[in-house]
């Protein structure tokens, strides 16, 4: 019997990428107002010496636990997606008619605008901004893609505002997904199917989807909205979306090899861990929407409740090197750092402008103490890196502790 949907799909909305998609330990809580002024593109950045010092911010946000605002970018569209460069010295903010936008992570500027004329006859929503994973053996290329609703997938050397290459789906793409070592990048979309291609020759090299035989859960049959490939292996990757199935295939053959349910995703609410041996899965649902499942056997290891506050999530990621994540979601529109030891919030922004579709990642913004032992200091909070992430028509980005 084909899968059945046990839950509503997520929140559809005007410009049809959005249709794609409790506080124990926290030690203080504050209102932020201010009346901000309208404009195209407004930003405001702190300086490391002043790091502590928070800008008020909109839509009477609460903060609980040790946040610091560093940095807000106001503009006129809706973002959509968000992701430093390789050198993280600039953020590129997708929008929604189609544009991608670099900004300057020191002073906040816009340095560059990315969009071609033939994205100005055929525009689209940007829904994902990708680079490879950086690493020793793989120099810096000033390079991106970036993929559009209408199909698009676009390579970008963004330090010349030059379009390397295109290519073009015959569906709605939702997302894009590096290799973490080969230079190759899967992406998915509208039609339930994950296609992977080869970076250096521009060609698909092999299509993932259902084998259509009866009775057979072996392919997703509804929209894929995230993928992530295991970071111990060259072949394996798990993917999720609207069917509410969370799909694990292996490269060298066409249809998965295992599955589990239950878990509805409407954005990049999907992670491993580092040993490649837990998935995160962060859902877009009123209960169960943080759950550990063990990748061997495909069981759910526990759901964790870190506070009181309902948010239907879109994103989430494990924080490297610690026992914490970082999710968002709707409702409260509310981020949060979650401890997953021991199941509860140490920091969170709730009532954001908008839902938190999307955050990435910067640099550790303060280097942990060592005791006499050579033992660092401090509790976790420290080793969590910047993080910008996406709120309506604005990117905030935070650290904490």
């Amino acid at each position: 019997m084909d899968p059945q949907r046990k839950s509503v799909a997520g929140p559809i909305a005007k410009s049809s990428i959005k249709s794609s998609r409790k506080s124990l330990a926290a030690t203080s809580a504050f209102l932020r107002r201010n009346n901000s002024k309208k404009g195209v593109i407004t930003v405001h950045t702190s300086t490391p010496k002043v790091e502590h010092h928070s800008f008020h911010a909109d839509q009477n946000q609460i903060y609980q636990g040790e946040v610091n605002l560093l940095s807000i970018i106001n503009t006129n569209k809706d973002i959509m997606c968000c992701k430093y460069t390789e050198d993280i010295k600039d953020i590129a903010l997708g929008l929604s008619d189609g544009t991608v936008r670099l900004f300057d992570c020191i002073n906040g500027n816009c340095s560059h605008t990315l969009v071609d004329e033939e994205f100005r006859n055929y525009p689209g929503p940007v829904t994902a901004i990708k680079h490879r994973p950086v690493n020793p053996s793989h120099p810096i290329t000033d390079t991106f893609l970036s993929s559009y609703i209408n199909g698009y997938i676009k390579c970008w050397k963004y330090n010349y505002e030059q379009c390397l290459y295109t290519i073009k789906e015959k569906r709605q793409t939702l997302g894009l997904c590096y290799h973490p070592r080969h230079s190759k990048f899967i992406t998915y979309g509208d039609d339930a199917k994950l296609n992977m291609y080869d970076e250096e020759t521009q060609t698909q090299e092999r299509a993932f989807h259902a084998s259509g035989k009866k009775n057979m859960t072996d392919g997703h049959s509804s929209r894929v909205f995230a993928c992530s490939f295991n970071p111990r292996s060259n072949h394996e990757l798990i993917s999720g979306g609207w069917d509410d199935v969370v799909m694990c295939w292996d490269a060298r053959q066409p249809y998965a090899t295992r599955y589990f349910f239950g878990v509805h995703l409407c954005g990049e609410g999907l992670d491993f861990d580092k040993p490649g041996k837990q998935i995160l899965t962060c859902s877009w649902q009123d209960n169960n929407s943080i759950q550990l499942w063990d990748y061997g056997s495909c069981k759910l290891i526990e759901t964790i409740v870190p506070d009181h506050h309902q948010s239907k999530l879109y994103c989430g990621k494990f924080v490297p090197k610690t026992n914490l994540m970082v999710c968002g979601g709707t409702d409260n529109n509310i981020l949060r750092v979650v401890d997953v030891k021991m199941k509860t919030t140490e920091c969170s922004i709730r009532n954001n402008p908008g839902g938190i579709y999307v955050f990435d990642y910067g640099t550790v913004r303060r280097k942990p103490k060592k005791d006499a032992d050579g033992f660092k200091k401090g509790n976790d909070l420290k080793n969590i890196p910047r993080v910008a992430f996406v709120s309506g028509k604005k990117l905030q980005i935070v650290d904490f502790g």
